[in-house]
């Protein structure tokens, strides 16, 4: 099966690392892949390729972790590489740039399946400047993800809102973000040792209050870190700055 992956490799972010780690997964089970990204001719030159894997840069005008603004004839180079390739299925791991929204089009004209994983952030409730953009990115993508065949989430409340915003049920599919313990697991750790030493530690206080900061930090730290202790507050001290209890054990 040949698999068409849109996604990204620069500047460094969530996606790329998503990109890379699920495009060879499918290499290690035998899939083919093409990853289609943006980039300069020459900055896909010297790579080491996997025999079942390709590489097709398309121009840009403009790249950044948040945006990308395809050159003009983006979309053209984008639309004869997958008529080119016919691969079994185009996925593309949004948001990349406004040719998102011309991916539905161009599979649909080539009958090529088209598959999105969508990553923006997602708070639940608007209550910030921060979250207010997030939903109004998913507002803004809500047309345009109903004309994918399947697109992934990472959870129900994603899924539920992009439902309200006319994303068809059948189209979302939830497949939760995972990490594969056998490459990520924990290593010996050194932290009870550490904390044996005779070193400076750091203890941030609890409250704004600082003679109650004080002597909480100290007293949650005394019985663990040593006998003795020294205590010192910041001199200027503000509900900006807290207090903190600095410990020798």
């Amino acid at each position: 099966m040949h698999i068409a992956w849109l996604g990204k490799k620069s500047p460094f972010c969530g996606n790329v690392t998503y990109g890379r780690e699920v495009t060879n997964a499918l290499l290690e089970r035998g899939y083919r892949v093409t990853f289609l990204h943006f980039a300069q001719p020459e900055e896909t030159e010297g790579i080491d390729q996997h025999p079942d894997r390709s590489e097709v840069p398309l121009p840009f005008l403009f790249k950044s972790q948040i945006l990308t603004i395809p050159s003009l004839k983006s979309g053209k180079l984008l639309a004869n590489a997958l008529k080119r390739l016919q691969p079994d299925l185009v996925h593309a791991s949004l948001t990349l740039s406004p040719l998102d929204f011309r991916l539905p089009e161009i599979c649909h004209d080539l009958n090529l399946p088209l598959v999105a994983t969508f990553h923006p952030a997602f708070d639940r409730r608007v209550r910030s400047l921060t979250s207010g953009t997030q939903h109004l990115t998913y507002q803004l993508y809500a047309p345009c993800l109903a004309n994918y065949d399947r697109v992934i989430v990472f959870s129900d409340l994603q899924r539920d809102l992009l439902i309200k915003l006319g994303v068809p049920g059948p189209t979302l599919v939830v497949i939760p973000n995972g990490v594969d313990t056998e490459r990520y697991s924990p290593g010996a750790s050194t932290a009870k040792a550490d904390s044996q030493r005779r070193s400076p530690i750091c203890l941030p206080g609890a409250s704004f209050s600082r003679e109650k900061c004080g002597i909480s930090a100290a007293g949650m730290a005394s019985g663990r870190y040593g006998t003795w202790m020294q205590t010192g507050y910041s001199r200027q001290w503000s509900p900006r700055s807290l207090p903190q209890a600095i410990l020798w054990g």
